[in-house]
């Protein structure tokens, strides 16, 4: 527990990956970080007993957790050290031997997604027999897995998981769309960009698209000193940052999407609902978020799902501009990728959007089993 790393969700691919909010339950979680009574590691099955070498068995255990009568909850106070294998320390050497192959998540999917099954790794079904652990659901009367999607209905809907649409994004100018290359992307024929959707939550104070206008029109410089926090200035709150960004816009000050605006300024700013959908861009079936926004357009990193990681943070504007935190736009020059002034910037659009099976099959799965927005929520 601590920090980024205090709990865990999971894909449709059975991938996981670390967040963290104030609820003390949890998805899924790490590998062997968990403990639990000899009754119900007996009565739920203990370990899947067709799993080999190391990983799958810490998504496989909480979702047949929540699905079969339990709950999985962090321990705030604990302390866990961890140790990387590396070939220049023989300490970290397996030592053990695995003679035959294994899809560990492969089993995971197989086992417990039931109607979401058809999204894993795009439909390629794995081929593991798992009769063992049906049998151990039907004698524990374990539920379908779309409990477990509306059980954590905070994470898949309101972080984009289950999206309300997948799309390109294409440039207006140039007709041409975006492409994952590498860590960033590139322009290419629409038919053959990269899946996209809008995802993680929205952060406090995140201003309403409509309002991104309102933020870079010039403002009167104060005469008056003004107090950043760690340090005072004169010329208002515009000259708080000095290149420090949020850290140096405290006090007199806040911080709204790389500007620093005084309180009143920053009251007078729409904000969007917190946790909510959705203040960034994310690729379909991947694990993968934009994230910065360089001289090369947006780079990529393993989503933060809260959105409180700005580098993450990327907002459509009423014009079709897309925006980052930093206060640039996605822009293109001589063809390629860049970032310039939004006043000027690319305009870009959403085409050829659709609703994903795995959102259909979500909304389907609620009505046909009667779930209820006043059940558990995270």
């Amino acid at each position: 527990n601590g920090g980024f790393v205090g709990k865990c969700w999971v894909n449709f691919n059975a991938d996981w990956w670390w967040y963290d909010d104030e609820s003390p339950y949890s998805p899924v979680i790490s590998g062997g970080l968990v403990a639990t009574t000899r009754s119900w590691w007996q009565e739920s099955g203990g370990f899947d007993p067709g799993m080999h070498g190391w990983g799958g068995e810490n998504t496989e255990q909480p979702i047949r957790t929540w699905l079969c009568g339990g709950d999985v909850v962090r321990a705030r106070s604990s302390v866990v050290a961890h140790m990387w294998r590396t070939e220049k320390d023989k300490r970290t050497i397996a030592r053990y031997k695995i003679r035959e192959k294994y899809d560990n998540v492969a089993r995971t999917a197989a086992a417990w997604f039931d109607d979401f099954l058809p999204k894993f790794r795009g439909g390629n079904t794995p081929n593991v027999d798992v009769s063992k652990t049906i049998e151990l659901k039907k004698r524990l009367g374990c539920k379908p897995f779309v409990y477990f999607l509306h059980r954590f209905r905070k994470i898949y809907l309101q972080s984009g998981m289950l999206p309300e649409k997948v799309f390109r994004i294409r440039s207006t100018s140039t007709g041409k769309c975006l492409q994952r290359w590498d860590h960033g992307y590139r322009l290419i024929h629409c038919a053959a960009a990269t899946w996209l959707h809008r995802g993680n939550m929205i952060p406090k104070a995140f201003p309403h698209p409509a309002a991104l206008s309102r933020l870079v029109a010039p403002r009167e410089q104060e005469a008056k000193e003004t107090n950043c926090g760690g340090h005072h200035v004169s010329g208002g709150c515009d000259a708080c940052p000095q290149g420090h960004g949020a850290e140096w816009c405290n006090a007199d000050c806040q911080w709204v999407f790389a500007v620093c605006l005084s309180r009143a300024e920053a009251s007078q700013v729409d904000a969007q609902e917190p946790e909510t959908c959705c203040s960034g861009v994310r690729e379909w079936n991947s694990l993968d978020c934009w994230a910065e926004l360089t001289g090369h357009g947006p780079g990529t990193a393993l989503c933060d799902i809260t959105g409180r990681s700005t580098s993450q943070q990327f907002m459509f504007d009423d014009d079709g501009h897309i925006w980052h935190s930093s206060g640039e736009c996605l822009g293109i020059n001589g063809g390629k990728l860049k970032k310039g002034q939004c006043a000027t910037a690319e305009k870009w659009e959403m085409v050829d959007s659709f609703e994903p099976f795995e959102t259909k099959a979500y909304k389907e799965a609620v009505v046909k089993y009667g779930l209820t927005a006043d059940m558990p929520d995270h």
